[in-house]
């Protein structure tokens, strides 16, 4: 099941409303009652998507033939093992993907058009 309470909510003319005046990010509930729409990527992870689960587990495949199991190793730490270095590329990939999407923002919102002009 999506987690629908952390994504990225935009208003229908497409202004950001990841965060309420309060200060909190805004939830599912808040978006339901301000009429706030999910991102693509929010949307998009609603659904399941064949290619990136074969790339998951073609990484975790490649993953355990290149860190063979050592001696000492339970079957079960050595899934563990396996599983966290999986975790720390995905995370890297994830961190690369949210700085994508924030230039990204940063350049619909034409912040980069405004900077460039206060530098001048």
């Amino acid at each position: 099941m999506p987690d629908y309470g952390s994504g990225h909510w935009y208003t229908e003319e497409g202004e950001a409303r990841h965060w309420q005046e309060d200060g909190k990010r805004t939830t599912l509930r808040h978006a339901r009652s301000q009429n706030l729409f999910p991102s693509v990527s929010g949307i998009l992870g609603m659904i399941s998507n064949d290619f990136l689960n074969s790339w998951k587990i073609d990484n975790h495949l490649k993953l355990a033939f290149c860190n063979r199991p050592k001696m000492k190793d339970t079957e079960e730490a050595y899934l563990r093992r396996i599983r966290g270095m999986a975790g720390e590329e995905q995370g890297q990939i994830l961190d690369f993907g949210t700085r994508t999407h924030a230039a990204l923002e940063a350049i619909n919102n034409h912040y980069l058009d405004e900077q460039r002009r206060n530098t001048k």
